[in-house]
């Protein structure tokens, strides 16, 4: 099981059927700076490439 698309070499050799599909809620403080945040920079969050808010103040 995976909940990320079959790499190429993967697909060559097994057979994937989607079963679900994962819902992700971001939810924060009030008193959080950002009036808003993008899916972009959601993704930054996740992937560990953002690890602070004042990293995105600055965008």
């Amino acid at each position: 099981m995976a909940s990320r698309a079959l790499k190429d070499a993967e697909a060559a050799v097994v057979e994937g059927i989607v079963i679900a599909i994962d819902g992700i809620v971001v939810v924060v403080n009030n008193d959080n700076p950002l009036d808003n945040v993008t899916l972009s920079q959601v993704n930054d969050i996740f992937r560990g490439n953002v690890a602070t808010w004042d990293e995105l103040i600055g965008e």
